[in-house]
């Protein structure tokens, strides 16, 4: 199974992402690359694959990223190596919902057709959604301005009208009710296992 998680922006993603790895011993995580340098504490092969923009470029045009973007002048991706992983175990794979909403599309572009079909077989994506209180409280406990919050909110939307048909489960995630969101995110999985 390849489990994808997204959601709209302080949905709680990452912490619903690690919450499922610990849930879910055999789930690997899809570990991104991007081309940033680490921050404090992240440690390679664990939070990311780090690489310079050269050697991220290099990559590029070897063709071995099933998907990349820029975001804030530095390159994130994912080598598809990392998700033919998923054609003998169970992945989970947090990216951004615009890419969730394409996931099938560039799976398909990526692979053979053989490999690309049953890796899309094993694809669920789930969206985490929650109201606009928390997204504006909560983009403002981590000190962004009015304007950059007004843009998040702005480009959640547009994706949302956007992609909503391609995500194959919304979840709520209501704040004090953590438990609540994950029970209704391990009855999905097991459910599609």
């Amino acid at each position: 199974m390849l489990i994808v998680l997204t959601g709209k922006t302080a949905s709680g993603k990452d912490t619903i992402k690690q919450s499922l790895l610990l849930k879910y011993p055999n789930l690997k995580s899809v570990i991104t690359t991007t081309s940033r340098v680490p921050r404090t504490g992240e440690k390679e092969e664990a939070d990311y694959h780090f690489l310079t923009k050269v050697q991220f470029q290099k990559k590029i045009d070897l063709r071995d990223f099933a998907e990349y973007v820029e975001y804030g002048g530095n390159l994130y991706g994912t080598q598809k190596k990392d998700l033919e992983v998923g054609l003998s175990g169970d992945l989970l794979w947090r990216i951004d919902p615009s890419r969730a909403g394409e996931v099938r599309e560039f799976v398909r572009r990526s692979f053979p057709m053989e490999m690309a079909q049953k890796l899309i077989d094993q694809i669920i994506v789930i969206y985490i959604t929650v109201s606009d209180d928390v997204v504006l409280q909560r983009l403002a406990k981590r000190g962004l301005s009015g304007e950059e919050i007004k843009k998040r909110m702005e480009d959640d939307k547009k994706i949302w009208e956007k992609y909503k048909n391609n995500y194959d489960f919304i979840v709520e995630n209501i704040p004090g009710k953590l438990d609540q969101c994950l029970g209704n995110i391990v009855r999905l999985i097991d459910h599609a296992q």
